[in-house]
């Protein structure tokens, strides 16, 4: 039986998307290619309120983060970190052998513009990476916020990993002044892992332009080149591109704002249901409208309830494996998180929590 997902990814996918992955294939270096390419770059531009490139890659958004840091990093890269894929972006610079410092908050908090203006000021940093929705807290940065200070340095490249925001809530990449805006498919998105996407502005590609060791894969430069041909350097997903282009018609026929608004009631709804039975670990102010966060105050067996759910014909997980780890060890409540993106409706986000109600209940 095939367990409907409300985990953080990958997220349920609707049959007409998965009918549309098993398209017949083509050669990606046909015309009938680089038409299918073509379509994509105005709805991608569209989707993340952009004038800019919007290169694909057949990878997941952690090629892109990398890509960000051979690219655009020559000095020094400023790490926001408040949890586990933000820290998994300041473990990619080190990796990538670049000079990095990190802004530490608790996880379950937000990084404030403060903080950053403070790092900024120094004259240290040619980068800086945010994590706009931080999949293992719940914790959404405020990137209006963040975007008041970084605009003070103009030769600061901006990278926001949106990965797990992007198509669930507006992140207007012009207006905030992001150099490198990346995200996978296989959250709001609601398509099967394998392809991220990642606004690139003329900021960024004139910076790639004095960097060494860009490497290949992830080479911008390379990568512009053939996206002005409607190509790739590499051979990429076709499969993946033919279910990319249909998911951005049906965006477009919801509308993004409606799509947007429904994120917000579906993450309202399960917010005050947390609020009522349990409590938020995410900082007030800064909770996600893609995924929540939740403390387990009543100490319920959440395997237990996994277990029920799953053959009620959901699927559920507990909280981020090392954050409860962390939790236990303090003998602090643990945490389980909710998904409510993607194609998700209202009504399918309360039978999950009324049918989590009843098991809880019945235990």
């Amino acid at each position: 039986m095939h367990k409907k997902l409300f985990i953080p990814g990958p997220v349920e996918v609707k049959e007409d998307i998965l009918k549309a992955m098993s398209t017949p294939m083509i050669g990606h270096r046909t015309e009938e290619y680089k038409e299918l390419m073509g379509f994509l770059k105005e709805p991608l531009q569209k989707l993340m309120y952009t004038k800019n490139d919007v290169l694909i890659s057949t990878s997941s958004g952690s090629g892109f983060m990398e890509g960000g840091i051979r690219n655009c990093v020559s000095k020094k890269v400023l790490n926001c970190v408040n949890g586990a894929f933000s820290k998994k972006w300041a473990d990619i610079a080190v990796g990538c052998a670049k000079q990095n410092e990190v802004i530490k908050v608790d996880w379950g908090k937000a990084i404030k513009p403060d903080m950053v203006d403070e790092k900024l000021a120094t004259g240290d940093f040619d980068a800086i990476c945010v994590t706009h929705n931080e999949t293992s807290t719940g914790v959404m940065n405020n990137l209006e916020e963040l975007s008041e200070v970084i605009k003070k340095y103009p030769d600061i490249i901006w990278m926001v990993d949106c990965v797990s925001s992007l198509a669930g809530v507006k992140i207007d990449v012009d207006k905030l002044g992001i150099d490198i805006c990346l995200a996978s498919s296989q959250k709001a998105l609601a398509l099967p892992p394998g392809i991220a996407v990642a606004s690139i502005s003329e900021k960024a590609y004139k910076k790639a332009e004095t960097v060494d060791g860009r490497g290949y894969y992830f080479d911008f430069l390379g990568l512009k080149k053939s996206y002005d041909k409607d190509q790739t350097p590499y051979t990429p997903s076709i499969s993946h591109l033919y279910a990319l282009k249909l998911q951005l018609g049906n965006i477009m026929k919801e509308r993004i704002e409606n799509r947007f608004e429904r994120h917000k009631q579906m993450a309202e709804l399960t917010r005050k249901w947390a609020k009522d039975n349990f409590e938020m670990f995410s900082e007030e102010g800064y909770q996600s409208n893609t995924v929540s966060c939740i403390k387990n105050t009543k100490g319920i067996d959440f395997d237990k309830v996994k277990e029920e759910m799953g053959k009620r014909g959901f699927g559920i997980d507990a909280g981020y494996r090392k954050l409860n780890a962390k939790l236990k060890e303090e003998g602090k409540p643990l945490t389980f998180r909710i998904a409510h993106m993607g194609d998700l409706s209202v009504d399918e986000v309360k039978e999950l929590l009324d049918n989590i109600d009843s098991v809880i209940k019945g235990m």
